[in-house]
């Protein structure tokens, strides 16, 4: 999608950031929030309040596929704790990472947000050592032609929806 808004083929996009983006793009994060480790009731972990991220080594991950920031995020914590993450499974449903963890199918990593309903299936961990963030921006062309339509949609944004960057 950053390719599509850099080329000029798409006017705007709102993606999953993870890693930064090129200087040719403008971002107005609009979701911002930490992802969180969740297990079965009945799982080893269900006893802690947290999880640092190095004790994520080696445990079988749910998480988004490549591509997504949430990934970029967990795999830039794992790199730096000196480890690549070990993903089982992967769904492009943050939701779906969490039914998959409550059949015991792994450590969904998930947005906190994601987890809020499914909490009775659910022990939630923080994340810590760092924290890891899910952020979602809205982004388009810092300069050349946008339509009248983007132009007139990312106003709105800016006055409408904060900017939590």
């Amino acid at each position: 999608m950053v390719d599509g808004v850099q080329s000029g083929r798409l006017d705007l996009g709102l993606l999953g950031l993870g890693r930064p983006l090129p200087p040719e793009v403008e971002v107005q994060v609009v979701i911002d929030q930490a992802l969180v480790a969740a297990v079965p009731h009945d799982h080893a972990l269900a006893g802690q309040r947290s999880i640092i991220v190095p004790e994520l080594k080696g445990r079988s991950l749910i998480c988004l596929p490549m591509g997504t920031g949430l990934r970029a995020a967990l795999e830039e914590a794992c790199a730096g704790a000196g480890f690549a993450p070990r993903v089982a499974f992967e769904a492009s449903e943050p939701h779906v990472l969490g039914h998959l963890a409550a059949r015991g199918l792994g450590t969904a990593i998930l947005p906190e947000s994601a987890v809020a309903s499914a909490r009775s299936e659910l022990h939630v961990l923080e994340l810590t050592g760092p924290g890891i963030r899910a952020r979602m921006g809205l982004v388009w062309r810092a300069s050349g032609a946008v339509s009248p339509a983007a132009r007139a949609f990312i106003a709105h944004a800016r006055r409408h929806l904060p900017d939590l960057g």
